[in-house]
């Protein structure tokens, strides 16, 4: 009797559980890399009256169709080998693809990211080298009040050596954050994989957060420059002292380099130029600096310059084409080349992206510190 009892209780408690367990739909796939380079973009949407896919790899907006269970899809391409943001747009509003772990760091939206593979391993790809380390540090900034963070790569061998490296400041751009240059610059693998390839000299790469709290001035008003000042008196008060007290940094001018893309490439050149007692290299992707800011706030560096480029190392340039600061870089280049300040640049195809930012560091990493 006991038994029977049991075994009744023990039925109802499966059926109520079975009720209990919510539906579980088929996971979505998505993005489908094929192997034409096509990709298959997924979104189960069934109450959506429309979806579409934007990306960095397509002309125009693509639309999806859906199907009878509310799934989204549609299949473009195939796409050029590189890593791009994408995201879907439901209704008029843009959306991360859920079946997707790989995010684009922001401080607004957090677009997707699609990596297609080359046929033959590029630098930004994960190969079976020697890794060097990422840490993220925290450090207190007095200037603004507040604890700000710092991510920090260090090369292989680091952990087990003794050894002091020369410092690259890599600044990201506006609306980044720290993260954007390790997530979707890739840093770190490119380091790596020159390193194995002996094409770079092993440094650390000291990742800041370039927002300073205090909104973004447009690049070609002479506002920006107190933020671009604001930066830089953080970057030598707090982060170089951090940096140089707790890793094996070279405290040297020779072994400091600074580099950033958009707005951090501001930050970058209106840091060195006025600092070329504590850097040496300096990089600038897809930025540049007004006539204006230079005159009032830089004198020196062209009143003067046959000193200042016996200070730097290497002053780099790059921009693309189809960049909405081509015209300002291409103005800034050309003032470069009136007051005879010697300098290397690269023009690309392209615009204000990420895959030229890529492009850049992968060229600039090659030079720094020889």
């Amino acid at each position: 009797m006991k038994l029977r009892f049991a075994s009744a209780c023990l039925g109802l408690l499966l059926v109520a559980n079975a009720f209990a367990q919510p539906t579980r739909l088929a996971p979505i796939v998505s993005p489908v890399i094929n192997p034409d380079r096509t990709v298959t973009f997924r979104l189960r949407a069934p109450d959506a009256a429309k979806v579409e896919l934007s990306g960095q790899f397509l002309a125009a907006n693509q639309p999806l169709t859906k199907d009878e269970s509310g799934v989204w899809s549609a299949t473009v391409g195939p796409v050029a080998p590189d890593l791009y943001p994408y995201n879907f747009v439901v209704d008029g509003v843009g959306v991360a693809d859920p079946g997707n772990q790989y995010v684009f760091p922001n401080e607004g939206f957090k677009a997707s990211l699609l990596d297609i593979p080359a046929a033959e391993p590029s630098l930004r790809s994960i190969q079976n080298v020697p890794h060097g380390e990422l840490t993220y540090a925290f450090y207190q900034s007095e200037a603004l009040g507040c604890t700000r963070p710092l991510v920090i790569y260090t090369p292989p061998g680091y952990r087990t050596g003794t050894e002091r490296y020369p410092v690259l400041y890599l600044v990201s751009g506006t609306t980044d954050t720290e993260e954007t240059w390790f997530r979707v610059g890739r840093v770190n693998f490119i380091l790596d994989n020159l390193i194995a390839q002996k094409r770079a000299v092993p440094m650390i790469v000291v990742m800041p957060y370039g927002n300073m709290l205090m909104g973004m001035p447009r690049p070609w008003t002479p506002e920006v420059a107190t933020m671009y000042k604001a930066f830089g008196d953080e970057l030598l008060a707090e982060i170089v002292p951090y940096v140089e007290a707790n890793f094996r940094a070279i405290p040297e001018r020779e072994s400091r380099a600074i580099a950033g893309f958009s707005r951090g490439g501001g930050q970058s050149l209106f840091t060195a130029f006025s600092h070329l007692d504590k850097f040496a290299w300096v990089g600038s992707y897809s930025a540049y600096l007004t006539p204006e800011v230079i005159d009032l706030h830089l004198p020196a560096l062209s009143s003067d310059a046959a000193a200042t480029n016996r200070q730097l190392k290497l002053l780099w340039l790059g921009v693309g084409r189809e960049d909405f600061l081509y015209p300002q870089a291409s103005t800034f280049l050309d003032l470069l080349e009136a007051r005879k300040i010697q300098h290397q640049k690269l023009i690309t195809g392209g615009g204000h992206t990420w895959m030229n930012a890529r492009h850049y560091l992968a060229e600039t990493l090659q030079l720094y510190f020889k």
